[in-house]
């Protein structure tokens, strides 16, 4: 059985370091950054709210061959006050966001929706997840989410 979810996940607090902003403000960044920045993936990260978060993101996502190591540091920018990561692209590189997502979720992050401007129109799109899981009954489900 595959179930898939998409939507949108809100987070008022965060446990530690600057609070987590409402989807609104950070929509707000998110397309300032979008018009002002060129050839970059931008996203929102749940729980980045220390400017340490970046270091285990960064350290995974440097190593991708379409992310550009030498803007930003390493490739990677983070603002911690809205929560959204900044990743730089080699010229004409196309982000994979599949494989984006799975290194933000092995640094220990969720990556929740990511963002852009098509057309000068601001867009969102939810990161799939994917869980799987057995079953004393010899079964196996697979839930996308």
């Amino acid at each position: 059985m595959t179930l898939v979810f998409g939507g949108h996940i809100g987070f008022v607090n965060a446990a530690d370091g600057v609070p987590e902003v409402s989807r609104d403000v950070r929509a707000k960044a998110a397309l300032v950054k979008l018009k002002t920045e060129k050839q970059v993936a931008l996203l929102y990260v749940k729980g980045m709210t220390w400017p340490s978060c970046a270091i285990g993101i960064r350290v995974k996502l440097s190593k991708l061959d379409f992310v550009d190591g030498n803007r930003f540091k390493r490739g990677v920018d983070m603002d911690v006050n809205n929560q959204l990561l900044t990743v730089a692209l080699k010229q004409g590189a196309q982000p994979n966001w599949q494989l984006i997502g799975q290194q933000i979720d092995d640094a220990g992050y969720l990556a929740v929706e990511w963002f852009s401007l098509e057309k000068d129109e601001f867009k969102t799109y939810p990161f799939l997840k994917v869980l799987e899981w057995g079953t004393s009954f010899s079964c196996r489900f697979r839930c996308v989410f």
